[in-house]
């Protein structure tokens, strides 16, 4: 059956980015503003069949949390501001590429500029032209995110070659798309440079390399989950460490070392995340009061005073604007 190729782009504007659950076809992800320095962010996506190419460019810090998919295996790196950019707590080095095992758990966290790739295909089919090409298959762990490093220049191959394949379908969009024959020539060319790159890529590291950054990717989750759990969303520092097992000293260090800030400011953020959210899709009934308390917020003023400098204006603001008043 000829390939149909699919292509869409939508930019994401404002407090946009938090109703952005779709980045990753078939996954589903969780966006958190953490500055009031509001920008653009950029989405593509290519289909080509059972192969899909997306990619997302964030001109702001940001924080998303999700699930990937579960119909292929995912081949993720970053494009542009990977210094400054962690998976499950785990820094990325310049040449490295992650592989993500189906409906894995993803925190994504950068703290300035970045641009994500994500290539996802169905493993059979590139374990098939591994073997053609090389005569073996590809080594790829079955469990957990894992990182290999590319050769020197590997990722910036991949970076061209995804941006010429973007590219194309982009121009070709106003033209009526692109044709099947086409379609299906860059689909052959992205699978083999995808890889050939795995392929030439250095073993995957011993698992063990990464348990630290994965127990604190889990103790961060856990935390969290238990700040934001019913009406826990007000506990104290004193009591998350308590129950983590942790002292307060600990957990404060782990998450400066993995998160880039304190356990409480990425609560607040992780709080004021969720008033947000709510406040741009309640009913007309809703009271900024009602949500403000919902997460933990009992003093109105102050609850006031932290939103406008999260995200530059205050809640009734944002209430007026997101539903019509009775």
């Amino acid at each position: 059956m000829p390939i149909q190729a699919v292509y869409m782009q939508h930019v994401y504007a404002g407090l946009e980015p938090l109703q952005a659950f779709d980045v990753v076809y078939g996954g589903s992800f969780e966006h958190r503003l953490i500055s009031s320095k509001l920008a653009e962010m950029e989405h593509q996506r290519l289909t080509l069949g059972e192969v899909r190419l997306e990619t997302g460019r964030y001109e702001f810090p940001v924080i998303a949390h999700g699930t990937m998919p579960t119909d292929g295996i995912c081949i993720g790196f970053m494009a542009e501001g990977g210094e400054w950019t962690r998976c499950n707590t785990a820094a990325i080095h310049s040449e490295e590429i992650q592989i993500y095992p189906e409906g894995i758990e993803l925190l994504y966290h950068a703290s300035g500029h970045s641009r994500w790739v994500n290539f996802t295909a169905p493993e059979g089919r590139m374990q098939q032209i591994a073997i053609a090409r090389t005569g073996r298959p590809l080594r790829l762990r079955r469990h957990g995110l894992h990182s290999i490093h590319l050769r020197r220049g590997g990722r910036l191959a991949l970076t061209t070659l995804t941006s010429d394949a973007l590219g194309l379908a982009r121009r070709l969009q106003a033209d009526g798309g692109m044709a099947p024959a086409l379609a299906e020539e860059v689909c052959e060319s992205l699978l083999t440079g995808y890889v050939d790159a795995l392929s030439a890529a250095a073993p995957p590291g011993k698992p063990e390399k990464m348990a630290v950054e994965q127990r604190h990717y889990h103790l961060i989750a856990a935390c969290e989950r238990l700040v934001l759990s019913g009406e826990a969303t007000d506990v104290a520092l004193t009591d998350v460490a308590r129950r983590s097992g942790y002292t307060l000293r600990s957990l404060e260090m782990i998450f400066r070392r993995s998160v880039g800030m304190p356990p409480g400011r990425w609560f607040m953020t992780a709080r004021l995340n969720g008033a947000l959210r709510d406040l741009l899709t309640c009913g007309p009934d809703a009271t900024v009061s009602d949500i403000a308390l919902k997460w933990g917020f009992r003093h109105m003023s102050r609850f006031a005073e932290y939103y406008r400098n999260t995200f530059g204006e205050l809640p009734s603001a944002t209430l007026a604007r997101s539903s019509p008043r009775p």
